[in-house]
């Protein structure tokens, strides 16, 4: 109990000194004019620490008038876009982009409206979630950051890239267009092979050699169906069985996220894209080829 009683008056007493250190510190912030509800904001993750110094720097207290300095002038709070104003919608702080919970005139017309106008953390989000112009952006402004070159010279040199990405593109999807046709010409030749005769029969002399039914018995498709489905049906049976097994395999796959010879052809095509561009950044040529 004596253990106990320590261990409890040791944590009330860290809390008492982290609270009177927070108010100190709250206190200190006051005294360095820096207005209350933008360090309330600030706590609360909606403004950043640059903008609550910036708009603590250019208006006062007061009346928030902007302050005159002799040296240097004033910092004017403005945006172009979202600017400095990297946070979400402020009612309480009298967000000049808004007016009655809707935008501004003047803020609508300032949303980017292409990749090339937006800033590099949204194009580095939208890159992250697999979007892949945003990822042809980020290699283009890595283009420039590299060669020192201008958007529209990066812009060329990222699509030298982009084809030297899509080289043997053919090759490396050929078993999926081979699956694709093959599945199309299967499912269109199952239907002559059970109901046309002619087909029945020349299909029946050639691998099955079942002795076919009066002519009086196939006067129609029906008819026709019936007798070949006798032999079709084990085929078209197993067939499907096989189909359905693939396709819980596959599902089971994609929750292990396994994509076997998809995932080994994109590594490949991206580790072959980084060693003809070493100078660029690696991740971003990554991403750009597992896309493009």
């Amino acid at each position: 109990i004596s253990c106990l009683c320590t261990y409890a008056g040791c944590n009330l007493a860290m809390s008492l000194y982290h609270s009177i250190r927070s108010m100190s510190s709250l206190s200190s912030a006051k005294n360095k004019m820096i207005p209350r509800n933008h360090l309330l904001a600030a706590a609360r993750g909606r403004c950043s620490v640059f903008e609550m110094l910036q708009r603590s720097l250019s208006t006062s207290p007061g009346n928030g008038t902007t302050r005159a300095s002799s040296s240097k002038p004033p910092i004017k709070v403005a945006f172009v876009a979202d600017g400095p104003n990297d946070y979400g919608y402020l009612p309480e702080e009298g967000d000049p982009r808004f007016t009655n919970n809707k935008p501004t005139l003047e803020y609508a017309k300032c949303m980017p409206i292409c990749f090339s106008s937006m800033r590099h953390e949204q194009i580095l989000q939208l890159s992250a979630d697999g979007v892949p112009e945003a990822r042809a952006e980020a290699l283009v402004r890595n283009i420039m950051a590299v060669d020192e070159i201008e958007y529209e010279e990066a812009r060329i040199v990222m699509e030298e890239i982009r084809e030297a990405n899509g080289e043997n593109f053919a090759v490396h999807h050929l078993p999926h267009g081979v699956g694709l046709v093959g599945a199309i010409v299967a499912g269109i030749a199952s239907f002559p092979l059970v109901f046309y005769l002619p087909s029945v029969e020349r299909f029946n002399d050639a691998y099955v050699t079942a002795e076919m039914p009066d002519k009086v018995d196939l006067e129609t498709w029906l008819e026709v169906g019936s007798c070949s489905w006798s032999w079709m049906e084990p085929v078209l049976g197993e067939a499907s069985f096989l189909l359905l097994a693939a396709q819980f395999a596959r599902s089971q796959m994609k929750n292990l996220g396994i994509r076997p010879y998809t995932n080994f052809m994109r590594e490949r095509r991206a580790d072959k894209l980084i060693s003809l561009y070493p100078k660029y950044d690696s991740t971003i040529l990554g991403q750009f080829s597992r896309v493009h």
